[in-house]
This record gives structure tokens, C-alpha cells and sequence, in this order.
């Protein structure tokens, strides 16, 4: 085991070199999983997808992959150092490579996750403030620009306005601009909402319509998810009963009370 332990700590240190070497054979195998390629979606979670973008941790698929390929090695590296006191049985320390190996992914997507709550939450405030600017005058291009330059709060949505802004002070159509940019991050409702406003004007359709349209969809949604989240609060708290409740009122009750009933029928 010791020599094995040695294999896989020199096999670790092998592959962070070949990894971070430019133009090595390892990036070119790399390379072949571009998320943005025609490849088969099951090895496109190898990489996370636009989960890595929306992350925000400026990692790149070959640093995350060989994140994933060092802490496989490094775990099994570990159960395999820990089998030498204890008796682990082999597929635990196939499962501990395992382990390590989806631990970067998971923390990815767990921060990607977050992220698209904020951002989703940073759509909701966007229309109600566009709305509100529209309503008082200004042109919805303005109050999109005054809106990129206050923030609201969300480092994608933040992202995506400040990108299309830029756009837009160097000459490119803001909404389509906008839409291009929440589209490439993943945000479908701000994606939406771009498009709709651009296609209002070739339809004569107001700006100001088109935002209160989408600010009713956004709160049926959000009653919807409210609603949907109401419905799972009685099976959340019938597992905690379960798991928490039934076991100390076992423990302190039922069991003391049944060796009290045993020890008088022997007395």
C-alpha cells in the first residue's frame, strides 16, 4: 500500500504539470471537451458547463478539470495511506477517488446555483426600476444605461449590463447587445425581457406594455415558487419529526418506561 500511495502522489504531480504546461498534449485532449462543441452532453458536465462562467471564480475547464483529477488522486491517495492502520476494503477507496473527483463540480455548481438565485432576483429589481424610469419619461434605452451604472446587486446581472453598455456607447443595438450577453451567461429571463424590447419596436408595441407584461409573468412565477415551496414545508417538518422527535422520545420514554414494566413482571 505504501508504494501505491507513492504511485498515486507522483501520478498527481505528473498531471499538474502536464496541465499547466502551454501547449501540452494534455490541453489538446482538453480542448476536444469544449462545453461549446458539438459533444455529447454527457461529457459536457465533466466541465460544468456555464455553471463554470456563472460561478464567477475565473477558473477555466483545464484548471477545473485538473482540480477534479488532483483531488481523485489525493483522496484516493489518503485511503489508501488510512488502509495501512485500518481495514478499508478497496471500494471504499474507489469511492473516496470518486468523491474527490466530483468534489470540485459540486462546489461549482453550488456556487453557480447561488448566483442564479441573485441574478434572478437582480431580473425582478430591473424591470421594476425600468419600469418605474419608463413611467416618468425617460427613453427605456436611458434607463437601461443608468440602471448598468448604479448595479443591482448581482455580480452576473452587473456583468451582463455593464457589457451591453459598452456595447451600446460603441454603436451596437443595446437590447440585442443585452440579449447576446444574458443568453451566453445563461440567464433566460433577462434574455427574454432583451429580445422582447427589441422586437417591440418593429411591432409598435410600447416598451412600457412589454415591462408590465413581464413584471406579472415574474410574479406568477413567484407566487408559484412561493406556493411550491408552501406545499413541501409539511414533508420537511414530518422528516424532521421523524429523524429527530420519534428517536429521543424512544429514548427517553418508551424504552425507560418498557424496562420499568419488564423488571416488575420479574419482581
Amino acid at each position: 500500500m505504501t508504494v501505491l500511495g507513492a504511485l498515486l502522489a507522483a501520478s498527481a504531480v505528473a498531471c499538474v504539470a502536464l496541465a499547466v504546461r502551454p501547449r501540452s498534449r494534455v490541453l489538446a485532449r482538453l480542448a476536444w471537451l469544449d462545453p461549446h462543441s458539438e459533444r455529447p452532453r454527457r461529457i459536457r458536465i465533466l466541465v460544468a458547463g456555464k455553471s463554470l462562467l456563472q460561478s464567477g471564480l475565473g477558473w477555466s475547464e483545464t484548471q477545473l478539470l485538473a482540480a477534479k483529477t488532483v483531488t481523485g488522486i489525493a483522496c484516493v491517495a489518503i485511503a489508501a495511506a488510512a488502509a495501512l492502520v485500518l481495514p478499508i476494503p478497496l471500494a471504499l477507496i474507489a469511492l473516496a477517488g470518486y468523491g474527490g473527483f466530483v468534489a470540485p463540480t459540486l462546489h461549482v455548481e453550488r456556487i453557480a446555483r447561488r448566483a442564479r438565485a441573485r441574478a434572478e432576483r437582480a431580473v425582478v429589481t430591473f424591470v421594476e426600476w425600468t419600469m418605474v424610469l419608463v413611467e416618468s419619461g425617460r427613453p427605456v434605452e436611458t434607463a437601461t444605461i443608468a440602471i448598468a451604472e448604479c448595479g443591482l446587486g448581482s455580480a452576473l446581472v452587473d456583468g451582463i449590463l455593464g457589457s451591453a453598455a459598452r456595447a451600446y456607447a460603441l454603436g451596437a443595438p443595446l437590447y440585442p447587445a443585452l440579449a447576446r450577453e444574458a443568453e451566453a451567461l445563461g440567464i433566460s429571463s433577462l434574455a427574454s425581457l432583451a429580445t422582447e424590447l427589441d422586437r417591440s419596436r418593429g411591432l409598435g408595441r410600447g416598451a412600457l406594455t412589454v415591462l408590465r407584461d413581464e413584471r406579472e409573468r415574474l410574479r406568477a412565477d413567484e407566487r408559484a415558487r412561493s406556493l411550491d415551496a408552501a406545499g413541501r414545508v409539511e414533508g420537511h417538518l414530518m422528516l424532521i419529526l421523524v429523524l429527530c422527535y420519534l428517536p429521543a422520545l424512544m429514548l427517553l420514554v418508551v424504552i425507560p418506561l418498557f424496562l420499568g414494566l419488564l423488571d416488575g413482571l420479574f419482581v
